[in-house]
């Protein structure tokens, strides 16, 4: 029986991909609801984190503001190329796809969707966690499951992506030698 890694891989994708956007979804619309009966914010932790509710219309780091149309289209080109990239790696590397780019591509999905969908739904991101101890902007769910998808990309390419090609090689080597 063949290798059946990419079916994991893909399979794992959609999954991580809904819980991402589940969660994501939820814990802005519990945040929105809890926190604008409290004044937009609220201390979780005191001088550590802290929740306020803030509206992103740009966005990360709030770069594009206002673009609402312009983000909407990069997403799209961003998601189309992404998807592109992963069917492509899963077709190359039929026989032995790796299960982490499985999952980064389910938290960078998940995450580029839960924000797309505020950005089409509501014009705006819905933003509500915030460090107290460092100056850094507010986010939601769906930018820490896109950072986490991201450093797993990042780390499948550096780390396994190569290792498969050299090990591709060897075998082929190896059955004409």
């Amino acid at each position: 029986m063949k290798n059946k890694k990419w079916i994991i891989s893909l399979a794992l994708a959609v999954v991580i991909l809904g819980v991402v956007i589940a969660c994501d979804l939820v814990s802005k619309s519990v945040a929105e609801r809890n926190l604008e009966q409290l004044g937009n914010s609220a201390n979780f932790i005191p001088g550590f984190i802290n929740f306020i509710l803030v509206y992103n219309n740009g966005g990360g780091f709030n770069i594009f503001a206002g673009n609402v149309i312009f983000l909407v289209i990069f997403s799209v080109v961003v998601i189309s190329l992404l998807t592109f990239f992963f069917a492509l790696m899963l077709k190359k590397h039929k026989e032995n796809a790796s299960i982490t780019l499985g999952v980064a591509y389910g938290f960078i999905f998940g995450g580029f969707f839960g924000n797309l969908f505020d950005r089409l739904a509501f014009g705006h991101v819905r933003d509500f966690i915030n460090f107290q101890f460092m100056k850094f902007p507010v986010f939601n769910v769906a930018d820490i499951c896109l950072c986490v998808g991201t450093l797993l990309l990042i780390i499948y390419l550096i780390f396994i992506y190569g290792k498969e090609g050299k090990k591709k090689d060897k075998n082929k080597r190896g059955e004409n030698g």
